[in-house]
Formats: structure tokens, sequence, C-alpha cells
């Protein structure tokens, strides 16, 4: 009788024990799932950005070809550096808000300068050996 309680108790202690390991290893998969994400979702708004910056210049070299005015250029310069700011400023607020609460800790930046900068450094940690 002794040797079956033994054996229940086992059991249940393995069962509780293989749960514990499967949410330990659950967890770390989804924190490691949660970073590469973020990372790559950064990565997207980067690149997003530099093809809106690229696409200004190209407009703006446009612009001289047909001979507009300078004032008229640095006017649209002005206006298309302020809609890229209030875009980024954008696009990180509502990032940062579409991650879910339990994930919160991965996210280290609150903006888009220290976004660039927090990606700048992953992409150095990614490339070394």
């Amino acid at each position: 009788m002794d040797q079956l309680l033994y054996i229940v108790i086992s059991f249940f202690a393995g069962v509780a024990m293989t749960r514990l390991w499967h949410n330990l290893l659950r967890l770390g998969y989804n924190s490691i799932m949660m970073t590469r994400t973020i990372n790559d979702c950064l990565l997207m708004m980067a690149n997003n950005a530099q093809t809106a910056q690229e696409s200004y210049e190209i407009k703006y070299a446009a612009l001289e070809l047909i001979d507009r005015d300078d004032k008229y250029i640095d006017f649209q310069k002005k206006i298309d550096k302020q809609q890229l700011q209030t875009v980024q400023k954008t696009i990180v607020r509502n990032f940062i808000n579409s991650v879910p609460p339990k994930y919160g800790h991965l996210v280290k930046f609150s903006d888009w300068d220290s976004a660039m900068s927090y990606l700048t450094d992953q992409l150095k940690r990614r490339n070394q050996p």
C-alpha cells in the first residue's frame, strides 16, 4: 500500500514538474519571439522612413529641375520634415501601445530616436561573431 502511495505521489510530482518545465520553456520561447518581432518591426519602420526621405529628395530634385523658387522648395522641405516627424512619433506610439503588457519590459525605447538607437545596437549585436 505504501508503495502505491509513493507511485501516485511520484506521478503527480512528475506531472507538476513537467508543467513547470513546459511553462518556463514557453516563456523563454515567447520572449525570444517577441524580441525578434520587435527588432524586425523596427527594421521595417526604419526602412519605410528611409524610403520616404529618399522620395522627398527625389521630389526636391524634380522641383529644382522645373525651376521652382528656392523659397517654395524650402517650404516643402519644412512641411515634409514636420510630416515625417509626426508620422514617426505616431508609429512608435502605436507600436508601443500594441505590445501586450506581459511583454512591455522588452520594449527598450520610447520615441523615434531611442528606437533607432536601440535598432542600431541590436543590429551590431546580430552582426558580431
